[in-house]
């Protein structure tokens, strides 16, 4: 096919992301009223009854950006609440599927069979017995990891709003994840352990205690032979270093920092991005991620410097772990090869995990020392105080129905609970 018709379907995936920004509006305003996976999907697709005045219908009132711009204020189709910002959620989804669908399929594998290590998969030839890659599995590996895309899409604006990510996003995210990978046969991006033989007898010349280690060929032989279960225990290993290393960053923030580190949505979505993306991956998402955090806190920083724009003084961590997500899945053609050496090591990567936890516990350590020399109180969490998942239950019984206004959600301190500081603001009196 000619690159006429490559670009021709870019501009469908545009409005392609534009259509489907309309459902994921709506699944961001829905979703959290619902503590369950089933009942919040239920309401997604529920109608609210009409009540009071709704502009009349038109046939363009279904187009994104122009129909979604008048009708802002209430849908005359399902009676949810249309807010401003959705027309601009509909043109960054626009250019959020067009963005997956060039990274993936891009221009110089169009046209024919994709060679291997076009599409960032060096090992595939080897594991899969492949000198090209066909163009179903190029098309549903996009599908697949669009997916992810879409979920993350979802999860980062409710973060935004209520400082909280449902079970109703993650939970159907991990099951389309595990899934995929069983049916897509190697949608990951890394198989699930390469090792370098003469790097492995190194280290156990240097550590004897190491001898138990297996000397084996970069790829373990069953894999040739068992594609489905090696695909699902790729989505299994990144479902379980993807939620676990962020878990046992909160477990070490609680026990130095005496308060809560990370929230566990942020466990939920990291597991759930692993089960996707496979754990080499999911690592580089969660050392990219702080810095992410950096260079959107120093932009936002200069913007309300210069009164360019206003944003909140605080931002939750879960967008930044979707950010950072999206970057390692763009760059992964280029960026997997090169950090792909670290993960090499073999039995070292165990070794320098659990001196990586140490130093983590002995940097926050040093931090409460430095701040108690200079002056700065322990924070103390009282145990009357909020809970985890508290919030979530606080806003299914305060906020019945967000469409109606009934509770206006630039003045909800959410914000507040979620830290932990329900007590300290007094904004929930005892009953």
């Amino acid at each position: 096919m000619t690159m006429v018709t490559y670009w021709i379907l870019v501009a469908m995936m545009f409005v392609a992301g534009l259509f489907l920004a309309r459902f994921l509006n709506r699944c961001i305003a829905r979703l959290p009223d619902e503590f369950h996976v089933i009942p919040a999907w239920k309401r997604v697709f529920s109608r609210e009854p009409r009540v009071g005045h709704y502009p009349p219908d038109r046939w363009y009132h279904i187009l994104p950006l122009i129909g979604t711009g008048t009708i802002v204020g209430r849908s005359p189709y399902s009676g949810r609440r249309i807010r401003s910002r959705e027309v601009g959620l509909e043109l960054l989804n626009g250019l959020l599927v067009v963005a997956t669908f060039v990274c993936l399929i891009p221009p110089e594998i169009w046209g024919g069979p994709a060679e291997a290590t076009v599409v960032g998969r060096p090992w595939a030839g080897s594991l899969f017995g492949w000198q090209s890659v066909s163009p179903m599995f190029i098309w549903g590996r996009f599908l697949y990891f669009l997916a992810l895309v879409e979920l993350l899409f979802v999860a980062t604006f409710i973060d935004f709003d209520l400082w909280i990510i449902p079970d109703g996003i993650t939970v159907p995210g991990m099951v389309i994840g595990f899934l995929g990978q069983a049916l897509g046969l190697g949608f990951f991006l890394s198989p699930l352990w390469i090792q370098d033989p003469h790097f492995v007898s190194m280290t156990q010349e240097a550590f004897p205690i190491l001898q138990f280690w297996p000397i084996q060929r970069e790829l373990p032989q069953w894999v040739f032979y068992n594609h489905t279960w090696h695909a699902l225990a790729v989505s299994l290993a990144g479902f379980l270093v993807g939620g676990g290393i962020v878990w046992a960053v909160r477990i070490i923030g609680a026990l130095v920092l005496k308060r809560e580190a990370m929230g566990f949505g942020d466990v939920i979505l990291m597991a759930m991005i692993g089960s996707f993306i496979g754990w080499q991956p999911v690592i580089i998402v969660f050392f990219l991620a702080p810095l992410m955090a950096l260079i959107v806190i120093a932009s936002i920083t200069m913007l309300r410097t210069l009164s360019i724009a206003k944003f909140p003084a605080e931002l939750p961590y879960g967008p930044y772990l979707s950010l950072a997500t999206l970057v390692v899945l763009g760059t992964w053609k280029w960026i997997g090869p090169e950090f792909g050496r670290i993960f090499l090591a073999g039995p070292v990567l165990i070794l320098l995990a659990g001196l990586m936890l140490v130093f983590l516990m002995i940097c926050l350590w040093l931090i409460q020392i430095i701040k108690r020399l200079i002056g700065i109180e322990d924070y103390w969490e009282d145990e009357s105080g909020w809970r985890n998942a508290d919030q979530m239950l606080f806003y299914m019984g305060k906020h019945h129905n967000p469409d109606r206004q009934t509770w206006q959600r630039e003045t909800w301190p959410g914000k507040a609970a979620s830290r932990g500081q329900l007590v300290q603001q007094h904004w929930q009196q005892p009953r």
